[in-house]
């Protein structure tokens, strides 16, 4: 837990100095006291704290593990999930992260259901990118991007560095192409495909939009489903099994 209050206070010490006004210094001194009534047990308390600084829009990766420990105190798995969920788009390389949220998906009822299978080059590129966030992979092409046009600037001023520097080229543009593809791909995931957690107990997944419909599947507390669409106080959702049904709004989250 100390390591993350030194991490929020790291990430507050970057917002500029005219940003850093007292509601940053609040949501500061919430951090401590949902970390202290964490501490004490009382986690439902701790919970509302993380929560109103999400509302004061300072939220981090931080903020959102901590409050899905305190959920996972209390129970709730579907919320839990969600939490650590959105965690690992800020800080998706995290071990203590990535075993709770492991930890959590183990509790959850219909948990070996996989997604579909991938091409094994994507998946080999989502693998080699897997610790980073989008933010870091955008930043990493950029200096290889602006390297490449160094290298190559140089060799057309000078042309007797084309030999020399004809291998770092290649190979800084091989790997500026290889992180184009990743961003690539962790961008649809992220901002294009529409993630959501099931946070009730259990739901009926339906053939239509309607009350009165026939149910398809069943989803449990913690199941996640890609959102295809909302419309009049129902979610179009596609499990990962590529099984699409409708489901009441209020009964899954989006990350």
């Amino acid at each position: 837990m100390r390591r993350y209050i030194l991490l929020f206070i790291i990430v507050l010490l970057f917002v500029p100095q005219a940003a850093l006004s007292d509601e940053a210094k609040d949501a500061l001194a919430l951090f401590y006291k949902a970390n202290a009534l964490y501490e004490k047990g009382d986690y439902a308390k701790a919970v509302e704290g993380y929560i109103a600084i999400l509302d004061m829009g300072l939220g981090s990766g931080n903020v959102h593990y901590n409050m899905g420990n305190g959920f996972l105190k209390l129970g709730k798995i579907g919320h839990t999930i969600l939490c650590y969920e959105r965690a690992k788009i800020f800080m998706p390389g995290d071990s203590d992260l990535k075993a709770n949220l492991n930890y959590a998906k183990s509790l959850v009822e219909g948990s070996d259901l996989q997604p579909s299978s991938r091409f094994i080059l994507i998946r080999m590129v989502e693998r080699l990118f897997s610790d980073y966030s989008l933010n870091t992979i955008a930043i990493i092409g950029a200096i290889l991007y602006a390297l490449v046009i160094l290298v190559s600037a140089v060799n057309i001023i000078n042309p007797i560095f084309i030999k020399r520097s004809r291998l770092l080229l290649l190979i800084t543009l091989a790997a500026f192409l290889l992180d184009s593809s990743a961003f690539a791909i962790r961008y649809y995931d992220e901002e294009i495909l529409r993630y959501g957690i099931v946070i009730q107990e259990e739901v009926d997944a339906k053939y239509e939009p309607i009350d009165k419909s026939t149910t398809y599947y069943r989803l449990h507390e913690g199941n996640k489903a890609i959102v295809l669409q909302t419309r009049n106080g129902w979610r179009q959702i596609k499990r990962l099994d590529n099984k699409i049904a409708w489901i009441k709004k209020e009964a899954l989250e989006e990350i």
